[in-house]
């Protein structure tokens, strides 16, 4: 990694169009790289696209330098890294210089992430190294604030560090479902666990034998941390479970997603007991146990049916924030529809074939180095009516015959957006 970063170093000192090329230039290089000459209507369709992929900036944002696709291209001329032939932008030998230099930068960077971030290999490996130092920081918060609901979830992040461990070595040997099973198992003697002992607590509390929190500031902050690297890992494994197919990632992620409800949980108990209540940590105790003994049940129907041969459906496990992204996601697209019929009314078919051509088949920079094509995941086909019926329903599109076509509040919308392109920044 290390030799790469010097590399990208030695490049941009030996080239300082890489030093200060800006966004909007770089990612215009990159597409002349790959697609070859374009109009300029071609290079702000490829604009809209990557945009349209991360969210858009509102009139808020003038202050910000613009995407503005004709601005740049004046300076590219400028600066003698493109040319015009024929109302067409091509690269000059200089630009194609500069524009493979950028693209080998931004591949490295991208294989990189792939080999490390964005594979089940990597995710289990990197899900070890989180859960170890979950599990240490618990068990040792617990140990200094004497409480149960800390100590009951810090020996579940010490299971979870070996099942991590289990799902790594599994892989590695192309056991996952094997390594799955293990999660499973280790998440029910967890949960009978974590039961007993909250169990114990909650007896004791007639007796008055119930100790108050030691530290409850050191509980609150030790869980607080926890809270949001569980939420990052139930999405991380989450996302690349499906993405890849990994039922053991999946488990993971559902696991990851019942810390976050214990963290919140703990951090609770830890609130009462600075009003004088030193036994809710228990309750939440028992709680956690419920949940883990619960979730174990439903991954073993999985894991029961995985040995047997049969196909997992991923559909039913939902990321976290995926039912979000995905409704932002299909409001892109459907933007997207209303750029394509700004010039003229598409048939249905002519509509799914525009969108398989842009979307799907065309290439984007940065999103398609790192393989999120605008279009993955969608079936224009069968998706088309879900995709449609909302702009039908807001009156942003009619249809006259077979044909779709724009309407004045559609053309309205779409003219705001367009708006907002100018004033987008990547950051």
């Amino acid at each position: 990694m290390l030799d790469n970063l010097r590399a990208v170093i030695r490049r941009r000192t030996e080239n300082p169009y890489l030093e200060t090329r800006s966004d909007t230039g770089g990612f215009i290089l990159m597409t002349l790289l790959r697609e070859g000459p374009m109009s300029l209507r071609e290079l702000e369709e490829k604009s809209f696209i990557l945009i349209s992929q991360v969210g858009f900036h509102g009139s808020k944002h003038e202050k910000n330098h613009p995407f503005d696709i004709p601005l740049e291209m004046e300076t590219l001329l400028k600066e003698g890294l493109v040319t015009v032939r024929e109302e067409c932008y091509e690269l000059t030998d200089q630009g194609r210089s500069t524009a493979e230099k950028s693209a080998e930068t931004i591949e490295r960077g991208a294989q990189w992430v792939k080999a490390n971030i964005v594979n089940p290999k990597a995710a289990a490996r990197n899900t070890v190294v989180a859960d170890l130092f979950l599990a240490i920081i618990k068990l040792g918060a617990a140990l200094l604030s004497g409480s149960v609901g800390l100590l009951a979830d810090g020996a579940d992040a010490a299971v979870d560090t070996g099942s991590a461990v289990a799902v790594w070595l599994g892989m590695k040997a192309n056991r996952e479902v094997l390594s799955t099973a293990v999660i499973v198992c280790m998440m029910e003697v967890t949960g009978v666990t974590v039961g007993y002992e909250s169990v114990t607590k909650i007896m004791d509390i007639p007796r008055g034998m119930v100790q108050p929190l030691a530290r409850p500031y050191l509980v609150i902050m030790v869980e607080g941390v926890a809270l949001v690297f569980a939420a990052l890992l139930c999405f991380y494994q989450g996302f690349t479970g499906k993405r890849f197919g990994s039922l053991a990632l999946i488990s993971q992620s559902i696991d990851s997603r019942n810390h976050m409800y214990v963290a919140t949980a703990v951090i609770a108990g830890a609130v009462f007991s600075l009003v004088g209540i030193h036994f809710v940590d228990a309750l939440i105790g028992l709680y956690v146990s419920f949940k883990i003994i619960r979730d174990g049940l439903g991954l073993s129907r999985e894991v029961i049916s995985s040995f047997k041969g049969e196909p997992v459906d991923f559909s039913k496990y939902e990321v976290l924030l995926e039912r979000r992204w995905k409704a932002g996601h299909e409001d892109a697209v459907r933007t997207w529809i209303l750029y394509l019929l700004r010039d003229g009314g598409l048939t249905r078919e002519e509509l799914i074939n525009a969108l398989e051509r842009t979307l799907k088949r065309a290439y984007v920079p940065l999103v398609s180095e790192f393989g999120f094509a605008p279009g993955t995941g969608y079936d224009f086909k069968e998706q088309f009516e879900q995709l449609v019926t909302p702009l039908l329903a807001g009156d942003a599109l009619k249809v006259e015959g077979d044909t779709f076509l724009l309407t004045e509040t559609g053309s309205s919308s779409l003219k705001s957006t367009l708006k907002n392109l100018r004033f987008f920044q990547l950051d």
